[in-house]
This record gives structure tokens, C-alpha cells and sequence, in this order.
């Protein structure tokens, strides 16, 4: 005598979704837990000298490839900038990005806090923390951006 069995499958789960575990290196940005300001992080080659800002792999100058971390400065000159109306998806526009010329010689892009048509070439502008973008599962992506600078 045979027992019919019925054959059980495991019942397949809904695949989870994975998490969105973007962000930005944290080499570029550094938000002490003290309470001090936060600051981006520059790199000087420890054969030349040279500054850079992000970390390269090699010294672009020497090719030396040990560096010191360098703390840069908070504050810049704004050397350009543009609106942005149609942008990516996860931004919400309008927004506005720039070049930030800083003291020790480097131009960074970087987004800027506030509304279009508030900046001109040459405005006096500071570093400040805040959500440059939504990541996939709608959360806020936390980066470096530039505020106009308290005078």
C-alpha cells in the first residue's frame, strides 16, 4: 500500500528588500562629537607637500603615496555657481551646486543650502552638514554642503 503524500514546498518568502547603504567616505567629512564645528578633510603628500581634497591614490605632483591628514579650512570664496532645475533623481529641485575656492589653494564642488538666484561669484561662504539628497528607501543622504557665511 502506498500513502499518497502530497509533496510540501517551502513557501517562498518575499524577497527583502536591501537596505540602501549609501553614504559618502568618511575621508571627505569629519563631524567631531564634541560639539566642534565639522570640517572636510585634506590630504597633504608626505613627499611634496602637496594638498590634495578627496584623498587621491597617488600624489598627483610625485607620486608619493603616504599622506597627513590636514583639517581645511570652514571658509571660502564662492568662484561659481549654477541652479539646478532639472536635476537627478533622488534630488529634490530646485537645488544648487558651486565651486568653493578655499585658502589653501583648493577649488572643491560642493551643493550649496538656500535657494536659487541667492548666490553670486565671490560671496563669502562656510561649511555646514545637511541632506544634499534622498537615498533609494527615502531617507535623507547626509553630506558637506556651504551656507552663506555669517559675516
Amino acid at each position: 500500500m502506498s500513502e499518497n503524500k502530497e509533496s510540501k514546498k517551502p513557501e517562498k518568502k518575499p524577497a527583502e528588500k536591501k537596505p540602501d547603504i549609501t553614504f559618502f567616505h568618511p575621508d571627505l567629512l569629519q563631524v567631531p562629537e564634541n560639539g566642534d564645528p565639522p570640517y572636510l578633510t585634506g590630504y597633504r603628500c608626505k613627499s611634496c607637500g602637496n594638498l590634495d581634497f578627496p584623498k587621491p591614490t597617488i600624489c598627483l605632483n610625485c607620486w608619493g603615496e603616504e599622506f597627513e591628514v590636514v583639517p581645511l579650512s570652514r571658509k571660502g570664496v564662492l568662484y561659481s555657481v549654477s541652479d539646478i532645475f532639472i536635476g537627478q533623481a533622488g534630488m529634490k529641485t530646485p537645488y544648487i551646486f558651486g565651486y568653493i575656492d578655499l585658502p589653501e589653494n583648493l577649488r572643491i564642488l560642493a551643493q550649496l543650502q538656500g535657494e536659487p538666484g541667492t548666490y553670486k561669484c565671490d560671496d563669502q561662504v562656510e561649511l555646514t552638514v545637511g541632506p544634499i539628497r534622498m537615498n533609494r528607501d527615502g531617507l535623507p543622504i547626509i553630506s558637506y554642503m556651504f551656507r552663506k557665511a555669517a559675516n
